[in-house]
């Protein structure tokens, strides 16, 4: 009788030890959905308020816009009256509160960059020999550039394609297609992160390429296809005494023939045959306004929740604007 009382006894603790280990492993089941549905929760909040950031920000653009020039004496009122997205990148960037959530907005003016994947060999060659003083190496890196993003695996003369990248038993190989962001060029073959870093910032992988002639640095403004030297010492000298260009006319020599050609941001009239080839080059790829804005919107839900970030391009259209590209 007692050996059956003790094995009962020693049944019953195995199954309130078994029905305990069921419990707690549904405990745990329980904990980890719920931290999943918070988690998923607060990423849901952090993209609602991403994108509520975005439409506050567009509206804000859009509302520049339709003000039209200013009134005010002020030489950078006036300026801005001329072109309400000047200074996009310091007048629209900061933190918005969103439902009370804090969410950082970056404003870069995207015609202060050259698209990667939009330059020809030629403008690969000029703004890497001005950015690196060292044509060879620009030479090199442009067919590399080349290389990379063309859809074929053939080799240019001073390039590499993917039986180069093997033979130096590198673990990225040519793609084939375009960058997918900036960083990818430190893949490319001669591409060290010294280089990367004294010209990742005048790049991109993103928007039309137009560069903005009143705000693009020196070394983009070089790269420009029909850019000269005559041309960038006016542009350079208009913009160091505080004057806005509203016209490449404004910069361009004179000639004997007059010769009206429509680039964005108005018309230019420009003088004598030779310069209205290389005026069509320039308004090919320039504007005098700021043609596309890209915004970094980052949302901070909660401390253990990593943030939301949206990046988006803001076109200009008139006197209102869209948006043309968005990615999380």
């Amino acid at each position: 009788m007692r050996a059956r009382r003790g094995f009962a006894l020693l049944a019953a603790m195995w199954l309130v030890v078994a029905i305990a280990a069921v419990a707690l492993q549904f405990s745990l089941d329980a904990r980890e959905r719920r931290l999943l549905g918070i988690n998923a929760a607060e990423r849901g909040q952090g993209r609602a308020a991403a994108m509520g950031a975005l439409n506050a920000t567009q509206a804000a653009l859009d509302a520049a816009l339709r003000q039209g020039p200013g009134s005010g004496n002020n030489r950078s009122a006036a300026l801005r009256g001329s072109d309400p997205w000047l200074d996009v990148d310091s007048l629209f960037s900061g933190t918005i509160l969103i439902d009370s959530i804090p969410v950082d907005v970056q404003a870069r003016d995207l015609g202060t960059q050259l698209n990667i994947n939009n330059m020809t060999e030629g403008q690969l060659r000029a703004f890497l020999s001005f950015g690196l003083k060292d044509f060879s190496a620009s030479d090199h890196l442009s067919q590399a550039i080349l290389d990379w993003r063309d859809a074929d695996s053939i080799p240019r003369a001073n390039g590499a394609e993917r039986d180069t990248y093997i033979k130096d038993d590198r673990l990225a190989l040519p793609t084939n297609q375009p960058f997918r962001e900036v960083s990818d060029l430190l893949n490319v073959e001669g591409f060290t992160p010294e280089i990367y870093g004294h010209l990742a910032q005048y790049l991109t992988t993103r928007g039309s390429g137009i560069i903005n002639i009143n705000s693009a640095d020196t070394v983009v403004l070089r790269a420009l296809p029909g850019m000269t030297d005559r041309v960038l010492i006016q542009i350079l000298a208009l913009r160091s005494r505080g004057r806005r260009i509203t016209s490449l006319a404004q910069v361009m020599s004179s000639g004997s023939t007059t010769v009206t050609v429509a680039v964005r941001g108005g018309a230019s009239t420009v003088t004598g045959n030779t310069q209205t080839a290389q005026q069509r080059q320039l308004a090919a790829t320039t504007t005098v306004n700021v043609p596309e804005v890209q915004l970094t919107l980052t949302a901070r839900v909660g401390p253990q929740q990593l943030p939301v970030r949206l990046n988006a391009i803001v076109t200009r259209t008139g006197v209102t604007s869209r948006i043309s590209w968005k990615q999380w």
